[in-house]
């Protein structure tokens, strides 16, 4: 028989040898390794033999019995008291000298909770925070495992979401608007990027000098619906509108389709990325910001949800922006740092242009993921109703929360 198996039946020997309760002797035993506590118990068994006349004796007196019982009480307090303070420096030890890379020791001894979070794009430098958070451990000290996904087509994220595909998915708040206005349950819980990054580019040595010079040329586009709308506003800005161009979609090939002049300009286009990107081409190009041209400010890149799940899931989310909202801090902290840490995440990510977008686009990061601007969004809601772009007006908590809010 081995020392591990023969573990349980020797301590009881060891118990009644020593009169004392098989706690008491498994507390002060399990402090050693378990080789030591195999080597124990075989010496108590050997010592059993030869004293067994002793330990079976009946004839103790009542003063014995009471100075045992005190002997045993104090022994395991002893022994209780010992392997308290064993765990607290252990968990002293755990616990000091905390780097962002550390997991919170409460969530080892539960089950991480599974979050699937669909990007809006492939991966780049504007889901930075989300790959910082997933790099530093801070989704897993916030009890979730979190998956991130790329998407094959860009206008599917929020239906995904709406469908319970996905948990959580990245999207625009214009989007959102129209989105919930066609009946998707969808409501947003938080924000990633809070400035607009949309732009309209074109080559800078195209005839194009404004945009009432689209008159009559080709426009590629990525998602239908949201860039339609913003570009449909700029056009009126400009006295134009979409029937005075030609609409192409262009998918993910927004720069490509511009350099090869299968379009003439590309809405939808991000002013931390594209221009660069045409740039490291040897293209220059020109670029036309929406809020200049008749479009509100409003938030780029937000977090997205089903609506109906909300309250069942509310605590997943306050968590996952909780990490969002860490990583983020992190960053804008640490840029050189965080800027290594996301590279060295995926070789694909090491190059010169999601090097300069990574620097273009720390400024934009929402610092407080979780917050709601209300105005922003009562005032895109009025900004689209007005413009015929969607039927009703939705109450703003059909459309956003806050996740911290009482």
């Amino acid at each position: 028989m081995s020392h591990v198996s023969s573990v349980p039946r020797r301590l009881s020997a060891l118990a009644r040898q020593l009169r004392l309760p098989l706690a008491a002797v498994f507390a002060s035993l399990c402090l050693g390794t378990l080789s030591g506590v195999a080597f124990a118990a075989d010496a108590v068994e050997d010592t059993a033999k030869t004293t067994t006349t002793l330990t079976e004796s009946k004839a103790a007196s009542e003063d014995a019995k009471i100075e045992t019982s005190a002997e045993n009480s104090a022994t395991e307090k002893a022994a209780t008291k010992e392997a308290a303070a064993m765990g607290s420096t252990a968990g002293d030890k755990a616990t000091g000298d905390k780097t962002p890379t550390d997991e919170a020791s409460p969530t080892q001894e539960k089950p991480l909770i599974p979050l699937k979070v669909m990007l809006d794009w492939y991966t780049n430098p504007g889901h930075g925070p989300l790959v910082l958070a997933q790099e530093l451990g801070l989704f897993k000290q916030h009890g979730l495992e979190v998956e991130l996904i790329a998407p094959a087509d860009p206008s599917v994220p929020p239906k995904l979401a709406a469908a319970e595909r996905v948990d959580i998915a990245i999207s625009y708040q214009p989007q959102l608007h129209l989105q919930v206005d066609q009946g998707l349950p969808l409501v947003r819980i938080g924000t990633l990027v809070a400035t607009p990054l949309n732009v309209v580019v074109v080559r800078a040595d195209s005839d194009i000098k404004s945009i009432a010079d689209l008159k009559g040329k080709r426009v590629g586009y990525s998602v239908g619906g949201v860039e339609e709308v913003l570009l449909s506003t700029m056009l009126q800005h400009s006295g134009l509108s979409l029937d005075d161009i030609t609409l192409t979609n262009v998918n993910f090939s927004l720069t490509p389709s511009l350099l090869t002049r299968k379009v003439d300009a590309v809405t939808g286009a991000f002013r931390n990325f594209e221009l660069a990107q045409m740039a490291q081409e040897g293209v220059k190009g020109r670029a036309f910001y929406i809020e200049e041209e008749g479009v509100p400010t409003y938030d780029e890149l937000i977090f997205v949800a089903n609506s109906d799940s909300y309250s069942r899931k509310h605590a997943q989310y306050a968590a996952f922006l909780a990490a969002v909202g860490e990583a983020t801090a992190w960053m804008i902290n640490h840029p050189d740092k965080a800027w290594e840490m996301f590279r060295d995440s995926d070789p694909a990510l090491d190059t010169p242009l999601n090097k300069k977008a990574w620097y273009a686009t720390l400024p934009r990061f929402a610092l407080r993921p979780a917050a709601l601007d209300a105005g922003r969004y009562r005032d895109f809601e009025n900004f689209l109703f007005e413009r015929g772009m969607i039927k009703q007006r939705q109450s703003l908590s059909h459309l956003a929360v806050d996740v911290n809010a009482p």
